[in-house]
């Protein structure tokens, strides 16, 4: 069960990320930019992580 909720979570952080990319890419004022670019580090840094205590094998 928590191997199906770590794949759900997987799969929501690499949608989230993909989405502030390209709004980073569209966004023309560089406060816009910014914002979406700091989420996207963000739910980047979450996915890694989430990543490494998959392959450790360590519950959340």
């Amino acid at each position: 069960m928590d191997a199906i909720i770590q794949s759900i979570k997987i799969r929501y952080y690499i949608r989230l990320i993909n989405k502030y990319s390209q709004k980073s890419n569209k966004a023309v004022l560089g406060l816009d930019r910014n914002m979406y670019f700091q989420k996207y580090c963000y739910y980047q840094d979450k996915l890694r992580m989430l990543q490494d205590r998959q392959v450790s094998g360590r519950e959340l």
